[in-house]
């Protein structure tokens, strides 16, 4: 019986050749194996040796070629093992089969196939190795996911929709520069040392080099971030796009590697790169429009209201434009014919539309036709306000209009023009009843003169008479001379205006007298102007402490006579017109004066003195400071106008020649209306008190005679101070040359000082004039070094102990002019 495994029982295989255990198999393979590696060894240093001496040397080709093989061979042995590639190496040298050069050789074939398929799919545009992503083609882009995949597993029926994540709507807190920051910017602020200009310019160049590199980084994103999107989607590119690209890839490299070719190469490359960006400046990629943005939005919620399938498209029934904040940009709604149309359904697809797209909108919807349609369109601006009326910028008062309603007004008793109102028509008002009286508060430029010049033209026009006091002579200079206007405009006369108003006021209570008693109901009229009336309160209450008694009190009883004039005078056809900058009792010597004025007329304004005035229950019109631009304030309620006045258009004169020319024919007029209607003197009983000379002031009447002293000395004061050293020629330094600087300053107007002996002389032992501090603060109002009444009482109740001694009894000191001026001199030259 033969042994299993055929073979023989002494120990041969069956062919006869001799029994090899596997220890001796392992190492004879091992013996070959390295016999083999050094064949191959001993090959190539006799070829490298061959090219390097022999005088035909070996192709280089074929070194290449050798040494790839000796690649593959190596290759293959590490893919398949250490151990089996040597025992399959070893039994195909044994058994016959190809031996090392033939695998060589099929190495080196195998691995020139890989290379040149390697280069077919890089120049054919396909990915270098794996799968397709995508089904693109040579000349056609493919998808993004592969026909028959998805992104994303699919959902199956009946699981759960997950909520959207949660998004806070409250706004990250801007983030704040950290503590190192703010004292290193602190430093480089505040340094002051040896480097400091030169650490400005390193902090102003890093700042601007930051700055300049922002500017380019936001002026390249565009193109950078369309690059990006491109490579991003670089699968989905056809086959040709990629080859392209590879191929001018591989040639730039080339280019770049060979040295001739190496300068056009970096040429090429800067030309390409500024191609580039010129052409992502010029195709940068567009932002999806409106439609894209909330169209699938809308379509998820209006698909179910319809009752529409789910396979409808949405284009079919809704169109929205690219641009929803277009002008003229329309939403089309097509509505299925199972559309009724009822008001709750229109406002269910309005509310949808208006609630998922910006702005408001508003519908149209058409059921004729055989489609029924939805238009909705921007909702219409509100119509803006119409702009407030505006009274005319300007009228003429001897415009044909103002003069027909000034000659209208005549046969309406007590009615006077005021102007031209925002609405065109002319502003009348009655000054009958608790009308009678006009309080005008109008800031420099305003037109008050304008306004007190035209109501002047009209009393003038009724025959009527004025009593104006003005301590600013100048809104009525122009009626000095007219018959029936009696003018106290000198301040140095407070006298005079004091007379005036007591007169007027005897007027006032002789027509009340005679109105009550019924023997006299009609009176001419007559206006008592009161210009600058807080100025007035101060001459007037300087002569009140001047020749009020001792016993008396110290508030002036003027205003109670002015009171009785706005009460009693609305009866009798008088007439206060008063100008205020303020309507305090204080002012007035505690009499309320303010509601006794119920007409009020304002202009150039500020709040505070609209408030002070007219009151804060009267809304206040915008203060316009135009000439003649006014407002009225009328039984509370404010009115604005444009008061008329004399207008000069003549290019060739200057402001004030015009404004020079217009008063003149407004006194040309006064005085032809005057010459044509007379004056009507009835209702004043007496003539009012004649104005006195005109005040001349203390330094104009110094020295009246051609020399020698005015008087005795005046509070202690030497005759050099106290002014009486004077001299022919109207210099009063003294005639020894002895000159001081109070004394240079004294010098009288040329030809004053009666060289000629023109002029009145003045008795020399005269005593000066003693004044009441106010009035002689009145007086030197102006003079350099000379401070305010109310400094000067300061300086008298013991704040100075040098300050002069009055004359009189402790509380009513007179002093004179010459005496204070004196001591603040003196004063001036200590400081």
């Amino acid at each position: 019986m033969e042994p299993s495994g055929g073979q023989s029982l002494a120990g041969h295989p069956p062919d006869g050749r001799p029994l090899v255990t596997e220890t001796e198999r392992d190492m004879q393979s091992i013996t070959e194996t390295i016999t083999a590696h050094s064949a191959v060894t001993s090959l190539l240093a006799a070829g490298a040796d061959t090219t390097s001496k022999g005088d035909q040397p070996t192709p280089k080709w074929m070194v290449y070629a050798i040494a790839a093989g000796v690649l593959a061979l190596l290759w293959s042995f590490l893919r398949g093992g250490r151990g089996s590639g040597d025992r399959a190496l070893a039994r195909a040298m044994r058994g016959g089969r190809p031996g090392i050069l033939g695998q060589l050789v099929g190495g080196l074939f195998k691995a020139l196939w890989q290379v040149l398929r390697w280069v077919l799919r890089v120049l054919g545009g396909r990915e270098l190795w794996g799968q397709p992503r995508s089904d693109a083609s040579i000349f056609r882009p493919g998808t993004r996911p592969a026909p028959g995949t998805t992104s994303m597993p699919v959902a199956q029926l009946g699981s759960v929709a997950l909520a959207p994540a949660r998004v806070s709507l409250v706004k990250k807190p801007t983030p704040k520069p950290q503590e190192w920051a703010l004292k290193a910017g602190r430093f480089i602020a505040d340094y002051q040392g040896r480097w400091a200009r030169g650490l400005d310019v390193a902090s102003a160049v890093t700042v601007w080099t930051w700055r300049l590199l922002r500017a380019i980084c936001t002026a390249t994103w565009p193109v950078l971030r369309g690059i990006g999107r491109a490579l991003a989607v670089w699968h989905r590119w056809p086959y040709a796009a990629r080859s392209l690209a590879r191929i001018v890839g591989l040639t730039v490299v080339a280019g770049l590697y060979l040295p001739a070719w190496r300068g056009w190469t970096i040429l090429a490359l800067v030309l390409a790169a500024g191609a580039l960006v010129a052409i992502g400046f010029l195709w940068k990629p567009k932002e999806p429009g409106d439609d894209a943005v909330y169209g699938p939005r809308i379509w998820a919620v209006l698909r179910d209201d319809l009752k529409l399938p789910e396979e409808e498209p949405r284009e079919n029934w809704l169109l929205l434009p690219p641009s929803l904040a277009a002008p003229d940009a329309r939403i089309i709604v097509r509505l299925p014919w199972t559309f009724r149309g009822s008001d709750l359904e229109k406002e269910q697809l309005g509310a949808l539309l208006n609630s998922r797209l910006p702005g408001e909108w508003v519908g149209r919807y058409s059921f004729i036709g055989e489609h029924f349609t939805a238009t909705y369109t921007h909702k219409p601006p509100p119509k803006p306000p119409e702009p407030a009326p505006e009274p005319p910028e300007k009228v003429d008062l001897f415009g044909e209009r103002v003069q027909e309603a000034i000659d209208a007004a005549q046969d309406k008793p007590e009615t006077y023009v005021f102007g031209i109102d925002e609405n065109d028509e002319i502003v009348e008002i009655p000054l009958v009843g608790e009308q009678a009286h006009i309080a005008v508060s109008v800031g420099t430029g305003g037109g008050k003169s304008a306004l007190l010049q035209m109501l002047a033209t009209q009393v003038i026009r009724r025959r009527g008479t004025i009593l104006a006091v003005d301590p600013k002579m100048v809104s009525l200079r122009l009626l000095k001379g007219v018959e029936g206007v009696y003018l106290y405009d000198d301040p140095g006369q407070g006298g005079d205006m004091r007379r005036a108003l007591e007169w007027a006021a005897e007027v006032v209570e002789a027509r009340f007298y005679e109105y009550l008693d019924g023997k006299r109901k009609n009176f001419p009229p007559l206006f008592v102007y009161m210009e600058e009336s807080n100025e007035l309160t101060g001459i007037l209450k300087a002569v009140w402490m001047k020749i009020k008694d001792s016993n008396e009190p110290n508030a002036d009883p003027i205003w109670e006579s002015v009171a009785s004039i706005l009460r009693k005078g609305r009866q009798v056809n008088v007439h206060v017109v008063a100008v205020f900058q303020d309507l305090k009792d204080t002012d007035f010597s505690g009499v309320s004066l303010g509601l006794l004025f119920p007409v009020k007329i304002m202009g150039a304004y500020a709040k505070k003195q609209w408030d002070r005035i007219v009151g804060s229950n009267v809304a206040m019109p915008p203060s316009e400071r135009k000439a003649g631009r006014l407002v009225g304030v009328k039984n509370g309620v404010a009115f604005r106008f444009q008061s008329p006045y004399a207008i000069v258009d003549d290019p060739e004169l200057s402001k004030d020649e015009r404004a020079e020319k217009a008063e003149q024919q407004i006194r040309q007029h006064c005085l032809k209306l005057r010459d044509r209607h007379k004056w009507d003197s009835a209702g004043l009983y007496a003539a009012p008190p004649a104005p006195s000379p005109r005040h001349v002031p203390a330094l104009l009447s110094r020295d009246t005679a051609p020399s020698g002293p005015i008087g005795a000395s005046e509070g202690g004061l030497s005759d050099e101070t106290a002014g009486r050293v004077s001299h022919e020629g109207g210099n009063v330094t003294a005639s020894d040359g002895d000159v001081t600087a109070s004394r240079d300053r004294l010098r009288l107007i040329p030809g004053q000082g009666g060289r000629d002996g023109q002029e009145a002389e003045q008795d020399p032992t005269a005593p000066p004039d003693l004044l009441p501090l106010a009035e002689v603060a009145r007086r030197l109002q102006g003079t350099p070094g000379v401070p305010k009444y109310d400094t000067m009482r300061q300086h008298k109740n013991g704040r100075r102990d040098d300050f002069p001694k009055g004359t009189g009894e402790p509380g009513k000191e007179l002093y004179t002019v010459t005496q204070i001026r004196a001591y603040y001199e003196q004063q001036e030259k200590k400081a």
